[in-house]
């Protein structure tokens, strides 16, 4: 647990410190100026912690690279669609709690490279560190289910974010739980791209929609949330 912990820490730091580098540097500090501080800082942290993740050995297994069989990776599909139709929901219920990175997401959803540092580069390493590594280092010391719990609210609690820490955490269990039976971290690469590519996507083309409810109304929505829950229930039997 201290070493999952510490390399949390670790990432947290570098961001602190790219961020400040980078702040230093644009001295005329206007809303333009800010947008690309936070864009380049985060795709730059994410650079640096997977280089330290490659350089510390957590990533030279092959097995976490391979993508494993098309039936897996079909019924990952059906599961992390499922999980993100599913954790809108608990979302939606969840929107007192406040959003206190709300502006900064709307900062980096405004240029095509913030969209990339989101929706693709940002899955990937946390993909790198929270399963490759972390849910590795956790499952030699815990029992499978107690590893997958524990990296999933460590995962959950590293957004940092009232608004984030509960779909995290939830989202953090399947992703634990996939990348405990493959032992490969493609699956969760997957499902996090998609479900944070929607996030982006949605939040573009429906602005003030606050959840799928707003865009589908409620009879199709609770049909779609049933279907969710099943197909999610079964995917994870056929995974299993």
């Amino acid at each position: 647990m201290k070493k999952s912990i510490l390399l949390v820490l670790l990432y947290l730091l570098i961001q602190s410190i790219a961020g400040l580098v980078l702040a230093c540097g644009f001295i005329n500090q206007d809303e333009n100026g800010l947008r690309w501080v936070t864009i380049i800082n985060l795709l730059l942290s994410d650079v640096i912690m997977g280089g330290i993740l490659i350089w510390m050995g957590y990533l030279s297994d092959k097995q976490l690279w391979n993508p494993t069989t098309g039936r897996c990776l079909g019924w990952t599909l059906v599961a992390g669609l499922s999980a993100i139709f599913i954790t809108d929901a608990i979302s939606s219920l969840a929107d007192f709690l406040p959003n206190w990175l709300e502006s900064a997401f709307d900062s980096l959803e405004s240029n095509w490279l913030g969209i990339l540092a989101i929706a693709i580069v940002g899955p990937i390493l946390e993909e790198m560190l929270f399963r490759g590594a972390i849910t590795t280092e956790l499952l030699k010391a815990y029992s499978p289910k107690k590893a997958i719990i524990y990296s999933a609210l460590i995962f959950g609690f590293f957004h940092l974010n009232p608004a984030q820490i509960l779909v995290a955490s939830l989202i953090g269990l399947l992703l634990g739980w996939l990348f405990y039976k493959t032992r490969s971290m493609i699956p969760g690469i997957i499902i996090h791209i998609i479900n944070n590519s929607c996030s982006v996507f949605f939040s573009q083309a429906y602005p003030d929609a606050k959840s799928f409810l707003d865009i589908m109304g409620q009879t199709p929505y609770f049909i779609c949330l049933a279907i969710s829950i099943l197909l999610l229930a079964y995917s994870i039997k056929k995974l299993a």
